[in-house]
């Protein structure tokens, strides 16, 4: 563990010895290894052990030093939803501004004391070589970071192994990709064998457990968009694309990372619906001008790319961001507007630390779905397009709702089985209906010229089928049953339009 925790356990054991008392001994060890969340799975590479001992002293200097001294940011003068305004089109009304942007979220001037000094803090202190945790990480780049190893993140769990292995079968045998693999997991579990069977059948997988590198009582204090920002931090890889557990990537992910806008920017994000809702007090704190990143849309951080030695400052702010997001920075990046939470985070501390990043812009993010039986446009999945040719889809995102076949409906299959206008990703259109009879759609066959869902779903089958066969991947259908539902879906999907 940390330099910080070896200091007080160090005290501690002292104590104890002076009073040779073996029981007394045994039970604060046993304490201390409870409290401190010591694992019994030992960290293998001295790169693992280092990038532990600096998050620890990260994390403790950020929780002890850097906590924001003012209430949280919970209230709003009034709600954003009549605001709401979707990326490249035009105002109705003119009020999405850096005024009405300003008057939405409730900030005292306490609060807006104790932000700009942390900020203060992090940038001039804490962000630069004078600081020995910072130079630890520097160190760490140098050392055991080559600029070549690139890799794949995924932060997945029990709710989410079935959409990560099925982008992950996408990405083997159907993009022919045998790029690396790392998979983040909260807590290690010795009777959780999904790891290892996952590296059985696709290779190249590695498996690593946030509690392996942190105290476990600083892990359970976290949860969901909190992990992204970690696992960026921990991962193995220089080069990393994160991924979504629910997001396919539709070109080869090693290709991505020769991109002339990655080698330029070192970082890409890529854009949401919606336009940007930051609060511009935040630009202030950073001296960011709101005319230049006001402006551009809102992030979508289902897929990044990230290069960690030239962007170690943006992992370091970002991280702090999202150990304080819930209470402090997500309401005052996204202010309620849709997808609040660790989203821009990433972003805008690409732009605070002035290390920048590609976001691209004057483009309408798409939106795939299908027409219901009221010829109403039903969206299922968010596109995003290749940061080389913005007329090729790169990613897509299949968000709402996601495939989790166990969990859906059983009229879920039997619609789409019987009705031919029943397929889910069928139409692709911009986020906002532009017309009042769907004018405008585009087939997604004829865009990617060739049939995702079909092949969606006939990976879907073979992992049953085959790839897990007798490796329960489902707690209330057997693998089996399972299969038989999705040939179901496969036989109905190669004869519908």
């Amino acid at each position: 563990m940390g330099s910080i925790l070896l200091i007080r356990s160090n005290l501690i054991f002292h104590k104890i010895f002076r009073k040779r008392n073996l029981a007394v001994i045994l039970l604060t060890v046993l304490i201390y290894l409870i409290h401190f969340g010591i694992t019994y799975t030992p960290l293998k590479t001295e790169q693992a052990k280092q990038n532990s001992k600096l998050a620890t002293q990260l994390t403790y200097y950020f929780q002890n030093n850097l906590r924001p001294n003012c209430d949280e940011l919970n209230e709003y003068t009034k709600s954003s939803q009549a605001m709401w305004q979707y990326y490249g089109y035009p105002d109705n009304n003119d009020q999405f501004n850096k005024q009405s942007l300003s008057k939405l979220l409730k900030i005292s001037n306490d609060q807006e004391a104790s932000l700009k000094s942390i900020h203060r803090s992090l940038l001039e202190q804490v962000l630069t070589e004078a600081n020995p945790i910072y130079r630890g990480y520097l160190n760490l780049m140098n050392d055991f970071y080559s600029t070549d190893s690139q890799g794949i993140v995924y932060v997945s769990g029990k709710e989410y192994y079935w959409l990560t292995i099925v982008s992950i079968k996408y990405i083997r045998d159907r993009l022919h990709d045998d790029i690396p693999i790392e998979i983040f997991m909260p807590h290690k579990d010795k009777h959780d064998q999904f790891c290892n069977k996952m590296r059985l059948v696709f290779g190249n997988i590695f498996c690593s457990y946030f509690d392996q590198y942190l105290p476990r009582h600083v892990i359970s204090e976290m949860s969901g968009y909190q992990f992204k920002s970690l696992a960026l931090l921990l991962t193995r890889f220089n080069h990393v694309l994160y991924l979504d557990s629910d997001n396919i990537p539709l070109i080869e992910p090693s290709k991505l990372f020769e991109s002339e806008k990655y080698k330029t920017h070192g970082m890409i994000v890529w854009p949401d619906f919606w336009k940007r809702s930051t609060n511009p007090l935040y630009y202030s704190f950073t001296n960011l001008q709101f005319e230049v990143i006001g402006t551009t849309p809102s992030v979508e951080s289902g897929q990044m790319l990230i290069n960690k030695r030239t962007h170690l400052k943006t992992l370091l702010l970002s991280y702090y961001y999202n150990l304080y997001g819930p209470t402090y920075f997500y309401p005052l990046f996204s202010q309620g507007f849709p997808g609040e939470g660790d989203k821009e985070s990433f972003y805008l501390a690409s732009r605070a630390t002035k290390e920048g990043s590609f976001l691209p812009s004057g483009i309408k993010t798409q939106i795939c779905g299908v027409l219901d039986s009221k010829n109403a446009f039903s969206g299922n999945a968010i596109l995003q397009v290749d940061p080389s040719d913005f007329n090729k889809i790169a990613f897509f995102h299949s968000n709402y709702p996601k495939i989790q076949v166990d969990k859906l409906d059983k009229s879920y299959y039997t619609d789409k089985i019987t009705k031919s206008n029943r397929r889910s990703w069928s139409l692709i259109r911009g986020a906002r209906k532009e017309t009042d009879n769907n004018t405008g759609l585009k087939s997604l066959k004829e865009k990617l010229n060739f049939d995702l869902e079909l092949a969606v779903w006939e990976s879907m089958f073979e992992l049953c089928s085959v790839d897990f066969k007798g490796f329960r991947l489902f707690d209330g259908i057997g693998n089996d049953e399972m299969a038989d539902q999705l040939k179901e879906r496969v036989a109905y999907l190669k004869h519908a339009d």
